[in-house]
């Protein structure tokens, strides 16, 4: 063999090699692009992402406060606009909260067994308020988590991959939409009221 019959030979072998490695760069699986199943861009519609794990718990975290905190207002809260508020939290959120863990059982969220300290922290300044100061104090803080909670079911609509889970996000944030008017037309009375007392 002719010294450019080995070069040509050695340089073909290169470019084979090469060639696969760059398919294999492509395809790190090594599937067939005709693969079933296998469509990019098609996730399964009940497979999940990180952010469907991050949703179930951050809602789950949320859910389980709503719940506490409403129960504490149920006996704390001195005006019945607040008292009636809370009644509606625990029971809607109670129900909700059950929803989201059947529903998050397919992502094996890292679920929280007590308040987080965030929302430890509201109970503790609630523990001590009283009266007007705590129904003012208990709305507020609902303000804040319904806003926290659209926030967070819109990111999930947008990036989520469970689509039962999407489905439970999209069915939620009116509803909660909907609390999040209630609590500030409740702080507005609230406010109102403290204003013409003085």
């Amino acid at each position: 063999m002719s010294r450019s019959s080995v070069f040509v030979l050695a340089g073909s072998c290169v470019l084979l090699v090469s060639g696969a490695l760059a398919q294999e760069g492509a395809n790190p699986a090594g599937m067939s692009p005709d693969t079933a199943g296998k469509e990019m861009a098609k996730p399964s519609p009940d497979g999940a992402n990180n952010q469907d794990k991050l949703f179930v718990r951050q809602a789950a975290l949320g859910g389980q406060a709503e719940v506490d905190l409403g129960k504490l207002a149920q006996k704390r809260a001195t005006d019945p606009a607040v008292r009636e508020f809370a009644e509606r939290m625990v029971e809607v959120h109670s129900k909700s909260n059950q929803q989201l863990l059947k529903l998050g059982k397919a992502v094996n969220p890292d679920l929280p067994r007590n308040l987080d300290p965030e929302h430890q922290a509201i109970r503790n300044e609630l523990d001590r308020a009283q009266g007007q100061t705590f129904d003012l104090a208990y709305i507020a803080a609902q303000i804040q988590d319904h806003q926290r909670t659209a926030n967070l079911l819109q990111w999930h609509i947008s990036t989520g991959q469970n689509e039962p889970l999407r489905k439970y996000s999209i069915q939620t944030l009116p509803e909660v939409m909907d609390h999040l008017e209630q609590a500030k037309a409740t702080y507005a009375a609230l406010t109102q009221g403290a204003g013409s007392r003085r």
